[in-house]
């Protein structure tokens, strides 16, 4: 366990350098980072002890309750190499989380646990992390769940895992600008997610790593027909009294 945690603290941390660098270097859009910084990094603080929270509590609880016939049934998955479980594990992952993501914008109860992450008016690396508790409870949930009950991965492998995502929620949300080519027909681009994120076309783009899922079922926005200085957010001012309740998200 402690190797795989040691991983991913240096992956996290390796990434902040890489994606820092890259802001400065290819900026997309002007940003103030100090704007909202105390308040991204609450929201960070408290996504990563609910991340960490879920993994645990939902990992033993999962191993200790597996039925036996569900046991059985993943055998096959869980003896592929470890590269194909990971790849795997991601893929799965990203599908369940789109449909949590576009069932977010599509009912009011749960709009009310991803709000506070569409508070963002200035979208670079660390924003992205601006999550409420029921969010990243929700989205932690597949995440656990995927790699611990159907992958059985390591800690190792984990770590690995873990670390992928933590750059596709660095990229996905970073305030760069570039030109991935064709990879644009598989994977999200921080151009393709700053669709998501403007006010006006919010109910779009949900995928979080892979932008198949959008031309798939019918969510799909090409960032060349959006403005590039359209505006992000929620399109209105968040009075002070309501961001312990979007922090929560309830």
């Amino acid at each position: 366990m402690r190797l795989g945690q040691n991983y991913q603290i240096l992956a996290f941390f390796l990434l902040v350098v890489v994606f820092v660098i890259l802001e400065r270097v290819r900026p997309a859009r002007e940003v103030d980072r100090w704007k909202d910084l105390k308040i991204d990094v609450l929201s960070f603080t408290v996504a990563v002890g609910i991340n960490q929270a879920c993994k645990l509590i939902l990992g033993a609880m999962f191993v200790q309750s597996l039925p036996l016939w569900l046991s059985s049934s993943v055998a096959g998955l869980q003896s592929l190499p470890s590269w194909a479980r990971i790849c795997f594990a991601i893929l799965i992952v990203d599908f369940v989380i789109y449909w949590i993501h576009r069932a977010q914008h599509r009912s009011d109860v749960l709009w009310r646990t991803h709000a506070w992450h569409h508070s963002i008016e200035q979208l670079y690396w660390f924003s992205g992390f601006r999550t409420s508790f029921f969010h990243s409870f929700m989205y932690a949930i597949p995440a656990t769940t995927v790699a611990t009950l159907v992958f059985n991965l390591s800690p190792f492998e984990a770590g690995i895992g873990y670390s992928i995502g933590t750059f596709i929620q660095f990229w996905e949300h970073t305030n760069v600008r570039v030109n991935v080519g064709p990879l644009r027909w598989i994977i999200i681009t921080p151009e393709y997610h700053r669709v998501h994120h403007s006010t006006r076309h919010n109910r779009s783009n949900y995928g979080t790593t892979f932008s198949f899922w959008d031309r798939m079922f019918g969510t799909y926005t090409d960032p060349a027909t959006v403005a590039a200085d359209e505006p992000l957010g929620l399109g209105e001012e968040i009075e002070q009294r309501k961001i312990p309740r979007m922090l929560i998200g309830v």
